[in-house]
């Protein structure tokens, strides 16, 4: 099963898989590991993650916040599923989203999401998030984070370092008073984010000096490749989630899956949740455009 989901992550995340294999190479040939060592050792650590996450995810969930519906919600949502089987989770949040676990059966929707949705969008919203394309993503960005774990932890490194330019621009502009007094929140950020950059610098061709290239070309580096590797990311998303719109018009639910994001635009925009919860709804493209592609699609099929 867990190979069946790394092939359809494959197909859902190939961009970004394809951009993390050709980093990790990258960093295997500095540090002078194989190659081929190193791709194995991602595969392997992949498959053990995801079989990890497939077997913890009703656990970690219920400590992000999770709960099962109550006895009407539970009845609601049966009724809206109809013979199709999920596991949903309810959030008690007040942001209206809706996300695909890892196991594709598993579903996590906020109880204000509940609450603004009629029955008949419902079943649209609900059908499309649960698509496999959805579940084939999480895996993806599983594999992928696993894949890029030294340059995001050099990010996480480089971010730590820029604080510390900060720090040190809020210790000049108070020696110096006179910056503070004029211009006090620009000269924090601009001086903070030169000093940051020096700082990262310095200590990056410090690494490269000393023999650990792998290190100090990460540090350098991750500035520009995490960036170009959250677009990507964000790029894919967006391609995933016209998949599963186009499979929900497929099943016959376009209309019902339209007046769900009709009610979510008219509601308040819908915002992805942070952390963990985050893997599994990741930001789409607006509701307004979204909503035409489909209103578009579903003319379409009806002119046909």
């Amino acid at each position: 099963m867990t190979l069946a989901l790394i092939s359809a992550a494959l197909r859902r995340r190939p961009f970004t898989l394809l951009y993390a294999a050709l980093l990790l190479a990258a960093f295997a040939s500095l540090i002078g590991a194989p190659v081929p060592l190193a791709l194995v050792a991602w595969f392997a650590a992949s498959i053990a993650a995801l079989e990890l996450w497939h077997a913890a995810e009703p656990t970690i969930l219920w400590r992000l916040g999770c709960c099962a519906p109550t006895h009407a919600e539970r009845e609601r949502i049966e009724a809206s599923l109809g013979c199709v089987h999920l596991e949903v989770l309810v959030l008690d949040s007040p942001r209206l989203w809706l996300g695909c676990g890892l196991r594709c059966r598993c579903l996590v929707i906020t109880r204000a999401a509940l609450e603004v949705l009629e029955d008949r969008a419902l079943v649209g919203v609900l059908y499309q998030a649960a698509a496999p394309a959805r579940c084939a993503a999480v895996a993806g960005q599983v594999v992928v984070s696993i894949g890029l774990l030294p340059i995001l932890s050099a990010s996480a490194a480089s971010t730590g370092l820029a604080l510390l330019g900060r720090l040190l621009a809020l210790v000049v502009g108070n020696a110096l008073v006179i910056p503070l007094l004029l211009w006090p929140e620009g000269f924090i950020r601009w001086a903070g984010r030169a000093f940051g950059a020096l700082i990262v610098g310095l200590v990056g061709s410090v690494l490269l000096s000393s023999g650990l290239a792998a290190a100090g070309a990460a540090l350098l580096l991750a500035w520009a490749i995490v960036p170009g590797l959250r677009a990507l990311l964000a790029w894919e998303a967006r391609r995933t989630e016209r998949a599963a719109d186009q499979a929900t018009i497929a099943a016959g639910l376009g209309w019902e899956l339209l007046e769900g994001l009709d009610t979510f635009a008219l509601a308040e925009p819908m915002s992805a949740p942070s952390g963990l919860l985050g893997v599994l709804a990741p930001a789409g493209a607006p509701l307004p455009v979204r909503a035409e592609l489909i209103r578009r699609a579903l003319s379409a099929t009806s002119a046909n």
